[in-house]
């Protein structure tokens, strides 16, 4: 139900279950008024409307199951979209008018265009338990409210994601004798095996789209200076810094060295996937949404015939570095300035990123949950390969390093495109980095 005949319902539940806070409230931020809320009379039921993107429906209807159990007075009606659609569907129901109660966040991509229709959280924070910052991830708590225009929280994250790490055939290696690789050496090394034995297998396979190569030099730029990626973002270094050409020289070492073969930049989209879920690659590279392959139940509901996956940091190719990734926070959930329901949508933002709700929706192992100490069920991962991987990728993406906050306009017209100049051996780094510090300067590019 949407439009007029939504507000009609709207209009008549206040009657029924009575006014008790009057308009007016903004929250501090430009946009709509706050809502006035209603509260259930004894037996009453409240339904809040939940947008999302994020679970997979199946997931988060089983997760609301178990919340609607044990909160018997209070029903949700989930609508669910694929992620694109999304982005252009939220803004659009709420700078509408309609109302709703919860919607998930794309944290970098939604937050700023949602915000003025959303209440900070600390408006009604009281609703949750007190020292709730401290259970949660403070990294990920602070990007999600650092990524917003006017440095304000409007979303709890519900965990995070990370990129590149790498994904194994755990059977194959465990089968040709070889040990997940730690250094940029010992990959080597393995691809030298898996050539040898399996000629018919790609060792390490990625996208080669131009967006993912900056996946791939902070990651390795990281591993001797984690936060060279925030400090271009906040004008602090530059793109032609000594600290980017000789990332660019270290990411180019691979191909130069056959670690990775050049006809990986052909393979786009899901192909790196596909080829790896398929047998025909041993490595995966690829970022931590992708840890589902992990769980043998995934594996097996998804017709993957691998018998074993395993995780870990993406090697370590420069000399004295340590393993790193960028990570940011996702799966904000915000309660809309439209919302007639707030200690209603708290309590259910509090089961899904505090509570018992977490130990559901994290069994998909797409993100990293927010929630400090929380592991995941022992049934989820069976094998000392997939849960060792699994705290590898955990670890490495709650290492103090850069947020993975790409400025898309920049990443999708010069850099990645530079940076794949780079591989191919059409341009020095020295040349593509001062390119890059170039187009970067010349104000073409908002930057936060």
């Amino acid at each position: 139900m949407r439009g007029p005949l939504r507000a009609l319902a709207a209009a008549s539940a206040v009657l029924a279950l009575g006014l008790t806070a009057a308009c007016g409230d903004s929250g501090g931020v430009g946009g709509a008024q706050d809502a006035a809320q209603e509260t259930a009379g004894p037996g009453q039921t409240v339904t809040l409307d939940y947008w999302t993107w994020f679970p997979p429906e199946a997931t988060l209807k089983e997760t609301i199951g178990a919340f609607e159990k044990n909160n018997p007075h209070i029903r949700i009606r989930l609508r669910e979209f694929e992620a694109a659609d999304y982005q252009k569907q939220l803004p659009l129901a709420l700078n509408g008018g309609e109302s709703l109660d919860i919607v998930g966040v794309q944290v970098a991509a939604m937050t700023n265009t949602v915000r003025e229709q959303l209440r900070p959280v600390d408006s009604w924070q009281a609703e949750l338990p007190a020292g709730w910052r401290d259970r949660l991830n403070g990294q990920m708590v602070d990007q999600t409210a650092g990524i917003a225009e006017d440095d304000t929280l409007y979303s709890v994250p519900m965990g995070s994601i990370g990129s590149a790490v790498m994904y194994s055939n755990a059977a194959l290696l465990t089968e040709l004798g070889i040990p997940f690789p730690g250094t940029a050496a010992e990959l080597r090394t393995a691809v030298g095996k898996i050539k040898k034995a399996k000629p018919g297998v790609t060792p390490v396979v990625f996208q080669g789209d131009p967006f993912w190569q900056e996946e791939m030099l902070f990651t390795i730029a990281g591993q001797t200076d984690p936060k060279l990626s925030d400090r271009i973002a906040a004008g602090q270094a530059k793109w032609n810094d000594p600290a980017v050409v000789e990332a660019l020289k270290s990411y180019k070492s691979l191909f130069d060295d056959g670690v990775v073969d050049t006809s990986v930049l052909s393979l786009k989209g899901s192909r790196p996937a596909e080829l790896f879920n398929s047998g025909k690659a041993a490595f995966l590279v690829d970022g931590s949404w992708q840890s589902s392959l992990l769980s043998a139940s995934y594996r097996k509901a998804n017709k993957i015939g691998l018998t074993d996956v395993g995780a870990g940091a993406f090697p370590v190719v420069r000399d004295g570095g340590r393993p790193a990734a960028r990570g940011l926070a996702e799966g904000g959930l915000a309660i809309p300035k439209s919302s007639q329901h707030v200690a209603e949508a708290a309590a259910f933002i509090e089961y899904m990123t505090l509570g018992d709700g977490v130990s559901q929706w994290s069994k998909d192992l797409v993100l990293v949950p927010a929630l400090d100490g929380f592991t995941v069920d022992s049934s989820v991962l069976t094998t000392k390969a997939a849960r060792e991987g699994y705290q590898a990728v955990q670890d490495v993406i709650a290492a103090d390093g850069s947020a993975r906050n790409s400025n898309q306009a920049f990443l999708n017209q010069v850099e990645g495109n530079t940076i794949l100049d780079v591989l191919r051996g059409q341009t020095t780094p020295e040349k593509a980095a001062d390119k890059l510090q170039v187009e970067w300067a010349s104000g073409r590019y908002t930057q936060k």
